[in-house]
């Protein structure tokens, strides 16, 4: 297998590692908008560095693309990906609307390819594990789910929306994939850090279901959690039977150039995420652990959470 990179930021250096770890040969190469950055890029990491993006779908020996764009241009990539006979694993958040997502649900059907989305966060080993107890009945009735970051960030990124954005469509992703779809989402959200008073860098999530089961999701731009146990990123289910918990900042390591970069178990999910792509997906056809229609769920259950902050009331989703 080999696959090529579009977009050679800071995500595509996590991607391009985790792929030398599986093999020296998977990673063919990259396209950037600039040259002198993809030139860098596959100096550092081996490859060709594509003149165009043409030029690297076209090339037969790539069976599989990354996007790892912005997302605004995720769609376009994505479907000239697909269109030109290869799969595809896309960063998240996979497209700026929830129908260009079921549009590549189609394009990806007609064409006989993989479009997988790359939510990292559930391709974890122990977060993998804890699904498997919930099927099982292990934990019994389940009755509410926590999600928690904490990562303080420059306060000069901050924008409308890049909050709620960025971070908290991991907190939907993995929601959907303990719990399945909420019914209803209230939000709320704050500025208390960003240079920007208009961007909230702290938003809550609260999601109720029809058997009375609670989310709760928190995400926060503003500070670090610097207690004993802290709540970096931090998963936890409960049951009537028994209860469960994924904590990150398992692992350190080095210093964190940016926010997270020093979580082993962050990196390691980038690693997870390949390994299923190529040697579940690609070669045994097995679907993703989430697929498509889960990352339409995800931007469904968004859009209603930005709505709820609007209009701040409860927000009945609705599904298409």
């Amino acid at each position: 297998m080999k696959i090529a990179i579009i977009g050679l930021g800071k995500v595509a250096e996590l991607h391009v590692q985790a792929l030398r770890q599986i093999g020296p040969d998977i990673f063919a190469g990259g396209w950037n908008r600039s040259v002198d950055k993809a030139a860098d890029f596959c100096r550092r990491f081996g490859g060709v560095a594509y003149s165009s993006v043409e030029a690297l779908l076209a090339d037969e020996k790539i069976d599989a693309i990354l996007v790892a764009t912005s997302t605004a241009s995720h769609f376009e990539f994505a479907k000239r990906g697909l269109q030109a006979g290869k799969h595809v694993l896309l960063e998240k958040p996979l497209c700026e609307k929830a129908e260009q997502i079921r549009e590549l649900a189609d394009i990806a059907a007609r064409h006989d390819r993989i479009c997988m989305p790359s939510h990292n966060y559930i391709y974890a080993e122990n977060m993998r594990r804890l699904k498997v107890h919930i099927e099982d009945g292990r934990l019994g009735d389940i009755v509410n789910f926590w999600a928690i970051y904490n990562k303080r960030h420059d306060a000069s990124i901050g924008e409308p929306d890049l909050t709620m954005r960025e971070l908290m469509v991991h907190h939907a992703y993995c929601m959907l994939f303990f719990l399945g779809r909420p019914s209803h989402v209230y939000a709320t959200g704050t500025n208390v850090h960003f240079d920007d008073k208009r961007a909230h860098d702290q938003l809550m999530i609260t999601a109720e279901y029809a058997d009375g089961k609670i989310a709760n999701l928190w995400g926060s731009f503003s500070a670090d959690d610097r207690s004993r146990e802290p709540w970096s990123c931090y998963f936890k289910v409960l049951g009537t039977e028994g209860s469960g918990v994924v904590p990150w900042d398992v692992t350190k390591f080095g210093q964190a150039s940016i926010p997270f970069w020093d979580d082993a178990t962050y990196w390691d999910s980038f690693l997870q995420v390949e390994q299923y792509f190529l040697n579940e997906c690609l070669a045994k056809a097995s679907p993703p652990l989430s697929t498509l229609a889960d990352a339409y769920d995800a931007a469904v259950i968004l859009d209603a959470a930005r709505r709820s902050l609007v209009e701040k009331r409860r927000i009945e989703i609705t599904y298409r």
